[in-house]
């Protein structure tokens, strides 16, 4: 009597491995298996996945900022230097936090629209320089407002050798300064201020900012380089950077030795000579852009991105979403988060501790990596590139995943069909069962904080 031999296919094992970053221009079967089609709310820099940026409340911004600043200056009253945050309304009123009486006061009873600040030693007294594009320059001293009528109107400023360069959004296609060590005094006069007027195919000016010695000048379609020290006879200006695509002033920051700014064909970042496109894997899904900063050593971007699932919701009225791209300018790693619709954000040191102040349609708080906003935790999902693993003519069948997570989470295998199973923390094997000729993963949580490290696939193959 013989026994009947029962043939066993082989199983093949593949690990995800490094999780890695969102891949949109590339074609999904040309990228690894660890690269993800799409990929929000997540934080895979350690090569896991965990919880990524969010928002949350913080004792020393109020909920109610549109705009955010400190103000640092010296108290007598208590003997030391203080830091008073200011804040401006969503009805133009400004208010600011005195430490003297432990409350907040009003600035003036004037509203404005949208301010911009800057701290200055003004006659020896720390001032805060307040910006608009409907009001003259205006400075504070802690007690005095003052409003200068012979200043411009501004839509950008910023220091340079002592002088203060700005854009009137009357004359877009000048750039303006002050006499030197007076931002107040804006005498058009060989010892005092004046202008440079510059007018070619870049357009008109959007912003200034002064950077490794120069005064860079940000136009619509391009750079310009002003070199700006001592007097007013060795000014001298150069175009160093042209493009067809939009650069967006919101967007421009300076960031360590780079500048970083989005044009409408892409990210860049600029050494002050040339423009090098970063994220390029992204395929230029980072749009109307409302706000950035950099803040430990990364850039932070806040604009509309398109999600390619269809949601309306955000700005815009079209199918995209408020976004937090992350980008380090060291190390090239990034994440985007995906819920929030911030629309200013601010670099600010209260009491010793430094934060990046953001302005959400939610409310103001703190950008930390904290996987959620105000509290709710927001969705998170990574999904994998579609792979045949390589063999085209076979079939497969995933057997099994062996999942290490330290929260629940939802892991669907994408074919002919989809199959989704719900996995509780640890380390777990998930049975699958199912059959197709390329698959991709997806790996969903609501959880705010979490590691889930790159699962592993067991399959089996045979041919059609």
């Amino acid at each position: 009597m013989c026994a009947l031999k029962i043939s066993r296919q082989p199983r093949y094992r593949k690990r995800v491995g490094r999780f890695t970053g969102l891949d949109v221009k590339n074609d999904e079967s040309t990228v690894d298996f660890s690269t993800a089609a799409m990929c929000y709310n997540f934080d895979f820099s350690s090569g896991a996945l965990r919880g990524g940026y969010g928002i949350e409340s913080h004792a020393a911004v109020p909920q109610a900022a549109k705009r955010y600043w400190v103000y640092r200056c010296y108290s007598e009253a208590l003997g030391k230097t203080v830091d008073k945050y200011v804040y401006q309304q969503a009805d133009g009123l400004i208010k600011f936090f005195e430490p003297e009486v432990e409350r907040e006061l009003p600035l003036s009873g004037e509203k404005y629209s949208e301010v911009d600040m800057l701290c200055y030693k003004l006659n020896s007294a720390d001032t805060l320089l307040i910006s608009s594009k409907d009001k003259p320059l205006t400075t504070w001293d802690g007690k005095r407002i003052i409003e200068h009528a012979g200043a411009p109107r501004i839509s950008s400023m910023a220091l340079h050798y002592e002088r203060l360069f700005v854009i009137n959004p009357d004359e877009p296609t000048k750039v303006f300064f002050s006499d030197d060590l007076d931002p107040t005094n804006w005498t058009a006069d060989a010892s005092a201020g004046g202008f440079i007027e510059l007018l070619d195919e870049r357009g008109d000016m959007t912003k200034v900012v002064s950077f490794g010695g120069y005064l860079y000048v940000f136009r619509e379609h391009g750079i310009s380089r002003i070199t700006a020290a001592g007097a007013q006879s060795e000014f001298s200006a150069v175009n160093l950077f042209v493009s067809a695509d939009r650069i967006y002033p919101e967007s421009i920051v300076k960031c360590g030795n780079v500048i970083m700014f989005l044009a409408s064909d892409g990210l860049y970042a600029f050494d002050g000579y040339d423009c090098v496109k970063v994220l390029t894997k992204l395929g230029g899904r980072f749009t109307a852009p409302t706000a950035s900063a950099y803040f430990g050593g990364k850039y932070y971007l806040a604009c509309s991105m398109d999600f390619a699932d269809g949601v309306i919701e955000g700005r815009g009225g079209a199918a995209t979403d408020g976004a937090l791209a992350v980008y380090d300018v060291t190390t090239g790693e990034y994440s985007v988060t995906r819920g929030l619709c911030i629309e200013y954000m601010s670099v600010c040191t209260v009491n010793g501790e430094d934060f990046l102040a953001a302005c959400d349609s939610g409310g103001s708080g703190v950008i930390t990596r904290c996987g959620k906003r105000f509290g709710t935790p927001l969705k998170k999902l990574w999904r994998g590139a579609t792979t045949d693993f390589g063999r085209p003519d076979c079939m497969k069948i995933v057997r099994e995943i062996y999942v290490d997570a330290t929260a629940p989470c939802t892991l669907s295998v994408c074919g002919k069909r989809t199959k989704t199973r719900n996995v509780a923390a640890g380390r777990r094997r998930v049975r699958v069962n199912t059959t197709a000729d390329a698959f991709s993963l997806c790996i969903e949580t609501d959880a705010a904080d979490c590691v889930i490290r790159p699962p592993t696939v067991v399959y089996c193959e045979f041919r059609r």
